[in-house]
Formats: C-alpha cells, sequence, structure tokens
C-alpha cells in the first residue's frame, strides 16, 4: 500500500499534476502510476483527470505530520513523544509493539500509521481502514499492577476516547462493553489490548485503537457492514495529526489513573454511556449464550445481565450482543 500512498502525496487539490511528474518523482513509468491511481479510485479517492493536464485530487489529504505529532506530545510531557513511530503502513500498529525487541524498553512507545494491511480487532476480527483517512495507533504501558488486576482497562480507555469524541461535538456517542465506540450509525472506534508479562507482579499493556474519520462509501462493501465516520458527526474535526496527538494523551492519562486506582469510581459513569442498558441483549462467553436485561456494569467491570427467573449473571469477558425485542425464548443468541 505505501507505493499508493505516494501517489497521494505526489497529488494536489490546487493544481494539475501529470502521470510523467508523478512517475519521475517516484522512479515508475507513467502507465504504474496510472495503474495505481485506477486501484486508488476503487478505494474510493476521488482524483480527478484531465488530458493534456494530468491528475488533481478532489480534496485536500491530511498526512500525518511526525514532527508536529511529537511537539504536541512533548509539550504534554509524554515519555511518548521521545518514542514515536510515525509510518506509511505497517501491518498491525500493536503487533510491531509486541514484537519490538527489548521489551524492558516498551514503556510508552507508540506507533501511528496511514494504514494497516493486517489491523486487529478483538477475538481475531480484522480492522480496516481506507489509507490517509482514519486514526490508527497503538501505545504500550508498564503498569504496576500484574494481569488479575486490570479487570476494566478497556472500559477506562474506552471512556477516555468517548469523552474526547464528546468534546470535539461529536453527538450520539456510546459505549459498548468492553471495548468500542458507537454512534447510531454503527461502530466508530475500537480498542484492543494486548497483555504482556512484566517484571514481578507487574504487566505491560499494549493498546490498539482505530477511529473512523472519513471513509468513502465503498468501504461498506468491503467490510461487509455499516460504517460510521466521525467527520459525519461533528464540525469541529481537528486535523489528524492533532487528533490522534490528543487521543494519545488521554490514553496515556487514562493509563496512568487506571495504573493507581484501577476501575474503581468508573463504573457509573461507564454506565451513563453504555448503548444497551435496559435493552434485551445476549451475553457471549466461549460458546455459551447468557440472555436478559442488560444492567451495565458492577465496579470491577463485569456486564450484569438480568435473566428471564430474576437472577443476574455477570461477565468478566466475552460480549454483548443486543436482541432486537422481549424475553421470547425463540429469539436466537
Amino acid at each position: 500500500m505505501k507505493e499508493y500512498i505516494d501517489v497521494l502525496r505526489a497529488l494536489d487539490a490546487s493544481a494539475w499534476v501529470s502521470d510523467n511528474d508523478i512517475a519521475a518523482r517516484l522512479g515508475v513509468s507513467p502507465a504504474t502510476v496510472r495503474r495505481r491511481i485506477k486501484k486508488l479510485r476503487v478505494l474510493g479517492f476521488d482524483i480527478l483527470s484531465s488530458p493534456g493536464q494530468g491528475y488533481r485530487l478532489s480534496e485536500v489529504l491530511e498526512f500525518l505530520d511526525p514532527g508536529r505529532l511529537r511537539d504536541a506530545l512533548a509539550a504534554a510531557g509524554l515519555v511518548t513523544a521521545t518514542r514515536l513511530e510515525v509510518i506509511d503502513t505497517v501491518e498491525s500498529t500493536s503487533t510491531r509493539l509486541l514484537r519490538w525487541p527489548g521489551s524492558d524498553d516498551l514503556h510508552g512507545r507508540a506507533c501511528v500509521t496511514e494504514y494497516q494491511s493486517q489491523g486487529r480487532g478483538r477475538r481475531g476480527r480484522a480492522w480496516f481502514g481506507v489509507p490517509c483517512r482514519n486514526i490508527m495507533l497503538s501505545v504500550a504501558w508498564q503498569l504496576g499492577r500484574g494481569p488479575d488486576r486490570i479487570h476494566g482497562l478497556s472500559l477506562s480507555l474506552g471512556l477516555a476516547v468517548a469523552r474526547r469524541l464528546k468534546a470535539l461535538g461529536a453527538q450520539g456517542v456510546q459505549l459498548k462493553w468492553p471495548n468500542d465506540v458507537l454512534c447510531p450509525r454503527g461502530k466508530l472506534a475500537g480498542i484492543l489490548v494486548d497483555v504482556l508479562a512484566g517484571p514481578g507482579k507487574a504487566c505491560r499493556v499494549v493498546v490498539g485503537l482505530g477511529i473512523n474519520l472519513l471513509n468513502p462509501g465503498s468501504i461498506e462493501d468491503l467490510v461487509g457492514r455499516q460504517v460510521a465516520d466521525l467527520s459525519k458527526l461533528t464540525e469541529n474535526l481537528p486535523h489528524r495529526t492533532d487528533l490522534a496527538a490528543l487521543l494519545l494523551i488521554d490514553l496515556a492519562a487514562a493509563l496512568e489513573a487506571f495504573d493507581l486506582r484501577g476501575f474503581e469510581g468508573q463504573a457509573s459513569d461507564w454506565n451513563r454511556w453504555d448503548a444497551y442498558r435496559g435493552q434485551v441483549v445476549c451475553g457471549r462467553l466461549e460458546g455459551s449464550t447468557i440472555k436478559g436485561q442488560a444492567l451495565g456494569v458492577d465496579e470491577l467491570g463485569a456486564y450484569r445481565i438480568r435473566c428471564k427467573d430474576r437472577t443476574v449473571e455477570s461477565l468478566l469477558a466475552g460480549e454483548i450482543i443486543p436482541v432486537e425485542a422481549g424475553f421470547v425464548d425463540s429469539v436466537p443468541c
């Protein structure tokens, strides 16, 4: 995908550029340039063409600015400012950090990319985003608590992201247990937490975050579902670089706070953002399902479901799926 991003960088929204000029800049043939432009159009980029003039973008693309991002992180006092990697393409930002040589030097490292070829979601699912149009990043953090004491971490991180999006003016933002950010149109963002053993009773985590910003309609055909975009929810969307900085700062603050207090005191706040509280849902975990009324999370971050017999079951892992209506035995989970 990097070769396609190189073409996007060579194009302009204010002037025509010939395929010969692009080819000379990239060191390829004009025919190769034309093939890449054809592929970019399939991905939803509106690239105009004019005989004798060449090609032009119909919009100004916001490429990530590494220097600007480092300056923002440095101003916030984050160690990440000196441990930041901004790259055009990567298999997965989280996978890159998980494979980082020398895990003892992992704390505060961050990877931000224009495109992931194998972006990961929960439970082996893929995360796909059109290049140069979304937020795709990961940050590694050293926690003073062990893996058995990080229940609710993804919920704390989700709250931080939801608050930021609301502060930007996004309307209708909600949280889906345990790690998705939703809006009325569908999934807006996802958080993935990978846990690594640390020294003593501590652990290290790699937090991956993907946010849909401005995807073409064609992406819905590629992923087979509706795709929500932040650009459609707010008129106050900052430059992608500035938004990435804000989110890294928010994640760092949430990780520091969680290390001190865990999920304590956040349950009622999280429940105010709960997309399904009061609705009939199915809780899924390792092939088994629990159907009932969604009650939100408890102080440990476990999701509570009131079953038909009025008993309450709590899930510390798995996922929640909404059921359209009622305690109806025939409704499949």
